[in-house]
């Protein structure tokens, strides 16, 4: 059976941005454009989880503390808590791509299969793994 604790720590946070992001491209890769921009929106969310680590300096996201607060999915909240309000703002490729990113909600695991064509799901894996104006480059520079 398997066995998770509650919360995860800065580091596995980290850890999991970055395998969601190779899931990400092979799903891309083997055609499987849908579950790219899925698994896209999992590696900012991680990576956003643990700015907030870095910025609270705490080595375990806090999902119960506040009410709950910390329990969410909605990237603008992540950002507020991370104190990165303004940090996609930089450039205009890296507000692109944020733009571009931040369009993802974890509801749409249930969209249909076809949402996604290759252009979409590529659109959003670039503008989440460019280098240096992709979300996660910016995100890890505070993590």
């Amino acid at each position: 059976m398997f066995s998770r604790k509650s919360m995860s720590t800065r580091r596995e946070l980290q850890r999991l941005a970055c395998l969601r992001l190779r899931e990400a491209e092979a799903l891309f890769n083997s055609g499987c454009h849908d579950g790219c921009a899925y698994l896209c929106g999992y590696v900012v969310e991680l990576a956003l989880k643990a700015a907030i680590c870095a910025t609270l300096g705490i080595g375990d996201y806090p999902d119960d503390r506040l009410k709950g607060a910390f329990k969410t999915h909605d990237f603008d909240d992540l950002k507020l808590l991370a104190g990165m309000e303004q940090a996609f703002t930089t450039t205009t490729a890296l507000l692109t791509n944020w733009s571009i990113a931040s369009k993802w909600r974890s509801h749409r695991r249930y969209e249909p299969e076809g949402t996604y064509d290759q252009a979409a799901a590529n659109e959003i894996l670039e503008a989440v793994r460019s280098y240096p104006d992709g979300v996660l480059a910016c995100i890890s520079i505070r993590w």
